[in-house]
C-alpha cells in the first residue's frame, strides 16, 4: 500500500530542495533532467524569487517535485496526480506569477488543470517535446569538419547563433551571462569545417551520470549538410566517454528533420513532455 501524501514543503535554497528531494530526483535521472541540473547549478546562488517545492507522504518520502525560477514557468518532476495538484496549489498560495508549466505529461497538464482552477485563464500547449536518450553513438558519413569547445573568440557569431537558436524554437532566452559561462565551462562546442564554425550543440553539467544536449543550432545558410549530426554525434560521443554517462535531449515533435537526426545517430525515444503557457 502507497503511503498517504500529507505535505508540500518548499524553499528559496537549492542545496535544501536537493537535500530532501535529490534521491527521489536521482531515481529518474533522465526524466529528472532539467530539475536536476538548473536546482544543483544553484546550491551557491541566493534568489528569494526561486522556489522549489516537494510533496512528502507521511513517512517523509518524497513522491513529486516543482521548481518555479522566474523568469521562467514552472517545472514539474514525475509523480502521481494527486500530488502534483498539491504543488500547484502550493504554488499558487505562495503567491508564484507563473507564465506557463513544463514537464512530462501527463504530469504537466495535470499541475496545469489545476493552476488554471484555481487562478482562472486558460492554458495553452505552446511546445510538445521528445525525450531522447543515448548511451552510444553513431556518427554520420561523408560530413566534413570536426568538433571543437567554443572559445571567447567564437563569442560574437555565438550570441548571433543564440538569438536565432530563441527565435526558431520560441525558448525564453537564459540570463545576460550564461554564453559567457558556457564557453568557459567548456560546455559549448562548435562544429568546425576549413577552419570556420557551421553549427553549435552544448551539453549540460552531468547529473547524476546524465548530460543533456542542447543549444543545437546551424545557421540556414548551412543548413542541410549534416553538421548538426556530425556535431550533436561527436559531442555525444565524448560525453559517452567517460564512464557511467548517458546523454538525452530534447526535440520539438512538430520538427520532423530534429527528430530523424537525433535517433539517425542513436538517440531512442523515452518519453514526451509538454509545455503549456497560461492565458
Amino acid at each position: 500500500m502507497m503511503p498517504t501524501m500529507t505535505s508540500v514543503l518548499s524553499t528559496d535554497r537549492a542545496d535544501d530542495f536537493l537535500a530532501a528531494s535529490g534521491a527521489y530526483l536521482r531515481s529518474r535521472p533522465a526524466e529528472h533532467s532539467v530539475i536536476l541540473t538548473n536546482s544543483e547549478a544553484r546550491v551557491d546562488v541566493r534568489d528569494a524569487d526561486n522556489l522549489w517545492a516537494w510533496a512528502q507522504a507521511d513517512d517523509e518520502t518524497v513522491v513529486a517535485t516543482a521548481m518555479h525560477t522566474p523568469p521562467f514557468g514552472a517545472y514539474v518532476s514525475l509523480g502521481a496526480d494527486d500530488a502534483i495538484r498539491q504543488l500547484a496549489g502550493h504554488l499558487h498560495e505562495r503567491g508564484r506569477k507563473l507564465p506557463g508549466v513544463g514537464g512530462l505529461r501527463p504530469q504537466a497538464e495535470v499541475f496545469a488543470d489545476e493552476w488554471v482552477r484555481r487562478a482562472g485563464g486558460v492554458a495553452k500547449p505552446s511546445m510538445r517535446q521528445g525525450i531522447y536518450v543515448a548511451d552510444r553513438v553513431t556518427p554520420p558519413d561523408g560530413v566534413p569538419g570536426r568538433l571543437r569547445s567554443a572559445d571567447a573568440g567564437d563569442l560574437p557569431l555565438l550570441r548571433e547563433w543564440v538569438a536565432g537558436f530563441h527565435a526558431d524554437t520560441g525558448l525564453p532566452p537564459e540570463g545576460p551571462n550564461d554564453l559567457e559561462v558556457r564557453v568557459a565551462s567548456g560546455r559549448l562546442c562548435v562544429w568546425v569545417v576549413d577552419g570556420r564554425p557551421v553549427s553549435m550543440a552544448g551539453a549540460t553539467a552531468p547529473a547524476a551520470g546524465v548530460s543533456r544536449v542542447q543549444y543545437v543550432y546551424t545557421p540556414p545558410d548551412q543548413r542541410g549538410r549534416g553538421y548538426a549530426s556530425a556535431c550533436v554525434a561527436a559531442l555525444t560521443a565524448r560525453e559517452l566517454a567517460v564512464s557511467g554517462r548517458t546523454c538525452m535531449l530534447y526535440t520539438d515533435l512538430a520538427n520532423p528533420t530534429s527528430n530523424g537526426i537525433y535517433q539517425a545517430v542513436g538517440y531512442r525515444r523515452l518519453g514526451e513532455a509538454v509545455q503549456l503557457a497560461f492565458g
